[in-house]
């Protein structure tokens, strides 16, 4: 799958969670802020600890919408759905249901909508806090290592290691040690591919910047899903081409972290 087709099938899947993630992202900058401008001195030490659950819960989360089973509708499809929609009253903005009549009703619920991940995801890598703090801090320390001779040799490292957590997301129990050598074989020879992906989305970080972090709400979610769809399609060619053996990573279902 090309990059462009990649980004196109994320914004897909990112629709009907648009409410969810407007939610989270507000709640996780209410976190940091307190965390950095309130507690200061132990802010960093902190954050080096929790960050690895929460960046977990995140590629739980993403992965699981990443692999929602969802029918692309034509175009026409689509306007007939809307306007039967419209008829009834019935407004879709953010992903959230807004149904217009006598009383305003605003629907949340993520239990109806099977195209919609439930917001609890996000807090399941705490369930698996140690091994998500051991890859943080390990995974942290390797690319400052090498971000500390020279920036390029930080760069490749931080690739490297980028599909360690989607990994973890997958195997939760794995041993570190092991989570990171699968990213380095998966991605040794995608280095390019997942820099020029990243390169893509400098447009949408300016205009988050631009916007005072506001974009972010639709710019963050949009990076994580593709990654996790890069995540996907690099796991399926690595077995394919003998990078890695089809028993040495799963892939994990929603339903089974409950």
């Amino acid at each position: 799958m090309t990059l462009s087709k990649l980004k196109r099938k994320a914004r897909f899947q990112l629709s009907n969670n648009g409410a969810n993630l407007a939610i989270l992202y507000l709640v996780f900058l209410a976190f940091y802020i307190l965390l950095f401008f309130f507690l200061r001195l132990n802010g960093v030490e902190l954050s080096l600890i929790i960050n690895g659950p929460i960046v977990l819960g995140f590629a739980i989360y993403f992965l699981g919408i990443a692999r929602l089973e969802k029918e692309p509708r034509s175009k026409k499809e689509k306007e007939e759905k809307r306007k039967e929609k419209v008829k009834k009253g019935i407004f879709n903005l953010f992903g959230m249901e807004i149904k217009l009549g006598k009383k305003l009703n605003i629907n949340l619920d993520t239990a109806h909508n099977p195209y919609r991940v439930s917001m609890k995801y996000v807090f399941f890598g705490f369930k698996y806090f140690i091994n998500s703090a051991a890859l943080y801090i390990w995974t942290a320390f390797l690319t400052l290592l090498f971000t500390f001779f020279l920036i390029v040799p930080g760069i490749i490292k931080m690739i490297d290691l980028s599909m360690s957590f989607f990994i973890l997301a997958d195997n939760p129990r794995m041993d570190i040690r092991k989570v990171v050598d699968l990213s380095k074989k998966m991605m040794k020879s995608h280095r390019k591919d997942f820099f020029i992906l990243l390169l893509s989305f400098i447009g949408w970080i300016l205009f988050s910047i631009a916007t005072l972090s506001l974009g972010f709400i639709i710019t963050i979610p949009y990076i994580a899903t593709t990654c996790a769809l890069f995540y996907d399609e690099l796991k399926k060619e690595s077995i394919k081409n003998g990078v890695i053996a089809e028993d040495e990573i799963e892939t994990k279902r929603l339903w089974e972290y409950n």
